[in-house]
């Protein structure tokens, strides 16, 4: 019994530190997308801010897309979505030197990315706020 109580404790343990390993990856994967993706956007139109359509840059689910600036508190960015994000997690997410772009399908988050304020403004493209809400 306790082999099997240790097996089992052993591949929970595996299948987190895994989950988790893959997760910071796609993170790191987003993030690295979608700056290349705003550079390439500010250098075509020579400004300090980029106009980014998401509906073309990334292929997972989401309904809505939000943008938070730095100055965002937990309270704004909770009742922007209309629901409670967790505060643990949130209060990791928010950080006064990024932007946290969030997606969200059916209440819940989907993904989340942050970029660096260095990179500027990004700005949801016209298009993907009308898609993401049909």
């Amino acid at each position: 019994m306790k082999k099997i109580l240790l097996f089992t404790v052993a591949a929970l343990l595996a299948t987190f530190f895994i989950d988790r390993a893959y997760s910071e990856r796609n993170q790191a994967q987003l993030e690295s997308q979608l700056v290349d993706e705003i550079n390439k956007t500010k250098e075509e139109t020579k400004s300090d801010y980029a106009v980014i359509d998401f509906n073309e840059l990334f292929d997972f689910n989401w309904d809505e897309v939000y943008v938070f600036g730095p100055e965002a508190s937990v309270k704004d960015v909770n009742k922007e979505l209309g629901f409670k994000w967790s505060d643990a997690t949130l209060n990791s997410v928010l950080n006064s030197q990024e932007n946290v772009v969030v997606f969200v399908e059916n209440k819940q988050i989907t993904q989340y990315i942050k970029v660096p304020v260095d990179y500027g403004t990004i700005i949801p493209k016209e298009s993907v706020v009308k898609k993401a809400n049909n």
